[in-house]
């Protein structure tokens, strides 16, 4: 009786497939991310149109903007797990754990603030229709651009963690030897400027993680199997 040294192992596979088709979800967050911000730019400017700009923010197209910036975010956060999922088999897991870890809590920190404030602006938006146009004021400071320091200083933390989250998944990829180290900090790049407040640094994210998502998700669709080198499988065969 001899032994073989085999790498088959369905669910490794099952595993390690989804993890590739799963890390296409990082440029798609981008396309998804960026386009909502053509809506926000063609509002009217709320301190001197605050009337124009609260029927811009009812708008449908408002409307289908907020959607679409969700789904990104729900597509973040699947990209992030893909490539948690591919990089966890390489020597680079411990830095793809606390990479993960960390990004998922600064998309957790940054879902609701975006949420609260696209659903206030509408809410207000409404009842400054209504005839209430003392609301205005508060229009001004929920609007961006013209935050309070209260949604500035969360904006703030919120980037920290992601930043703090980036380098950790850029280091792990830099270190994983299985992805190019350039689509890694691009996406890390992408994945803390795509935080931003700002359209235009916004913009600039959304261009690093599509660029770096895509070269990162063919890499590891043309990659051998991470799982099956790490592990191996002994499987008796007679003589």
């Amino acid at each position: 009786m001899k032994t073989l040294l085999t790498t088959s192992n369905p669910e490794e596979s099952v595993m390690t497939d989804l993890a590739r088709r799963g890390i296409y979800a990082l440029p798609a967050a981008a396309i998804l991310t960026a386009v909502p911000w053509l809506f926000i730019l063609s509002h009217p400017s709320v301190k001197t149109d605050p009337q124009g700009y609260a029927r811009s923010v009812t708008s449908t197209g408002q409307a289908v903007g907020a959607y679409l910036y969700l789904a990104g975010f729900m597509c973040l956060l699947l990209g992030l797990f893909a490539l948690y999922g591919y990089l966890a088999r390489t020597r680079a897991s411990s830095w793809a754990g606390v990479g993960l870890i960390v990004s998922v809590v600064g998309i957790v920190l940054a879902l609701p603030i975006f949420g609260v404030v696209g659903l206030a602006n509408q809410v207000l938006a409404d009842v400054y229709l209504g005839g209430h146009k003392d609301v205005s004021a508060a229009m001004v400071l929920m609007a961006g651009g013209t935050f309070s320091d209260r949604i500035n200083n969360y904006f703030g933390v919120i980037i920290y963690v992601s930043l703090f989250g980036a380098i950790a998944n850029a280091v792990a990829v830099w270190r994983s030897g299985s992805l190019p180290k350039v689509a890694g900090i691009l996406v890390a790049a992408g994945f803390v400027l795509s935080m931003s407040i700002s359209p235009f640094i916004a913009w600039a994210g959304a261009v690093c993680l599509l660029i770096g998502g895509v070269w990162m998700a063919r890499s590891v669709s043309h990659a051998p199997s991470a799982a099956g080198a790490r592990f191996p499988e002994t499987a008796p065969v007679a003589s």
